[in-house]
């Protein structure tokens, strides 16, 4: 600063200036702003003159600065390459001549619009799609590359040196959603983390997966067997349909071509205990009418799907068994006759099986001798809980290994059979748990429980969107038998009905959208009254504990 008061200089401190111009970033997506630095050697404060940023470009003034020796400018335009020049001048909304002002060097900064297409947006596993990026600059002039990036597995795939489009062909040999990027990129090398000056909006394809869920409340011949297929993506927007068969081959339900989810339902006949798959495919072209031949097929009721992209396992009939869990004790002797039990028994009906945690972990109790005795008494089922932790602290797989060695120690003095379930409870993001799980976590509850003898279970919002099961679908994708191994505990939806044993809901618990079996379902959360307890159904292939 000057030694003498500034209003004396008038606008001698301006004319003795020099004035530089820059820019954070030489390239971005139409819309997004630049930031945009002029810089004098003196300050315009107490000046007649100000320092202005022109976009020559368009002849408009980006910005205006009347005091200090420094201005910044945040500046967006559309689709182009903008020059921009700064002047140090008595206040102008139009570019002043060189000779009455001092100016800058001159900067370009380019924007450019991005787009990143794929299609179709699900193919089966193995199947390959195309994937294309466009953009309104060839990067080649502007020294980049158009990367495409895999940001599920966090690696590059592909890239183009040169142009204004990109395309290749993606494949991916197990079933799943991948979240692409493209980016105009410093190098071929460039990472999320550096060296990005624009990226494209992100595109989930997937590739197709079914599972296919048959319960029923009775075995026997007449008994009802609900069906259930799901598959990891919408097909409301997709060329395939879902359908459903017996082990004859025969299509039991017209293909559904919306949604995640196909149901039916089928009754026991006296034989053999049936078996039952579904696919994912294309419905076939219907064929013209006017000849005899299309007349006689188009009265067929179902037409079997061609293309088949996916198929589910050939599954049997699980008996579907009703329960609850609780926080509180089961009962307080051994033959059950006070407490919860003796409630749930006569206001909602008689629980197949009751979950209660291995531990005691807060206001809840973890499960007595008593407890046990009863369950023996009754013949029900135990579904152990392991909730003895911080449920904010969910990531990493030292932390997924250490909870598993807690449990199965719990369970061992216990006396809990190896080979029974034993399910970590993963609470969703809110208020008492910041969430955060990931597949090393899920991974490492996978292997300690494994390695323990039992076989590991996730309580956990069951949604395909949910943070589970983007940590589940993760964790299979890297390792498919953490799938194949263990059992999903979905506690969604959570539904309000008052329901009973009686009327209970048929089996619609949320799917993860990858691989993994879900065997149980908290339909109802307790509302606080008697019995204060959840609800619960889960299907007889999932090893319970029974004392």
């Amino acid at each position: 600063m000057p030694s003498v008061p500034v209003s004396s200089l008038g606008t001698a401190v301006a004319q003795g200036s020099n004035l530089s111009l820059s820019a954070d970033r030489s390239l971005r997506r139409s819309g997004e702003a630049v930031l945009l630095t002029a810089t004098a050697s003196a300050t315009v404060t107490g000046s007649a003159s100000a320092i202005e940023i022109f976009d020559r470009t368009t002849s408009t003034l980006a910005g205006a600065c009347m005091q200090a020796s420094r201005c910044l400018v945040n500046y967006s335009a559309s689709s182009g390459v903008h020059s921009f020049t700064a002047f140090i001048t008595p206040p102008s909304t139009t570019a002043p001549g060189v000779e009455t002002a001092i100016v800058s060097n001159d900067i370009q900064v380019s924007w450019l619009d991005l787009s990143l297409n794929a299609g179709p947006t699900a193919v089966g596993p193995g199947k390959a799609l195309q994937i294309s990026a466009s953009t309104s600059i060839d990067v080649g002039r502007l020294g980049f590359v158009l990367l495409f990036w895999d940001v599920t597995t966090g690696k590059p795939l592909t890239y183009c040196g040169s142009g204004t489009s990109c395309s290749t062909m993606l494949g991916y040999p197990l079933a799943g959603s991948h979240d692409i990027v493209a980016f105009v990129a410093d190098s071929a090398s460039t990472t999320p983390a550096s060296g990005v000056n624009a990226a494209s909006d992100i595109k989930s394809p997937t590739w197709l997966a079914i599972t296919l869920a048959a319960s029923t409340t009775d075995m026997q011949g007449g008994g009802t067997v609900y069906l259930a297929a799901t598959a990891n993506a919408d097909l409301t927007n997709t060329p395939w349909s879902m359908g459903i068969y017996d082990q004859t081959g025969k299509q039991l339900v017209t293909p559904c071509k919306s949604g995640r989810v196909c149901t039916t339902q089928v009754t026991l006949g006296g034989g053999p205990t049936p078996s039952f798959s579904a696919a994912i495919g294309a419905i076939p072209t219907p064929p013209k009418t006017s000849t005899t031949a299309g007349q006689l097929l188009k009265n067929v009721a179902q037409v079997a799907l061609v293309n088949i992209q996916a198929r589910s396992g050939s599954v049997k009939p699980s008996r579907l068994l009703w329960g609850v869990d609780s926080c509180k004790r089961i009962t307080g002797d051994a033959a059950g006759a006070s407490g919860l039990y003796p409630e749930v028994n006569s206001i909602l009906g008689t629980p197949d099986f009751w979950g209660r945690y291995l531990t005691d972990t807060g206001n809840c109790p973890g499960i007595s001798s008593t407890e046990v005795a009863a369950a023996a008494s009754h013949h029900m089922g135990i579904l152990p809980i392991y909730n003895d932790y911080d449920c904010s602290a969910v990531s990493g797989h030292d932390t997924g290994q250490g909870y598993a060695t807690n449990a199965a120690s719990a369970a061992v003095s216990l006396g809990i059979p190896k080979g029974t379930v034993l399910v970590i409870d993963i609470e969703p993001p809110g208020p008492w748990c910041s969430g955060g799980i990931d597949a090393a976590f899920v991974q490492g509850w996978y292997d300690g429980i494994i390695a323990a003898g039992y076989a590991p279970g996730y309580y956990g919002d069951g949604t395909a969107s949910s943070t589970f099961a983007s940590a589940w679908c993760s964790a299979v994708a890297d390792s498919p038998k953490v799938a194949k191994d263990s059992y999903l505990w979905s506690f969604e939806p959570s539904l309000t009905e008052g329901y009973t044993k009686a009327w209970s809901p048929v089996w619609q618990p949320n799917q993860v959208g990858c691989a993994g079996t879900t065997a149980a379902w908290q339909y109802e959360l307790s509302a606080g009254g008697t019995p204060d307890v959840d609800s619960d159904e889960a299907l007889s292939k999932m090893p319970l504990w029974y004392p």
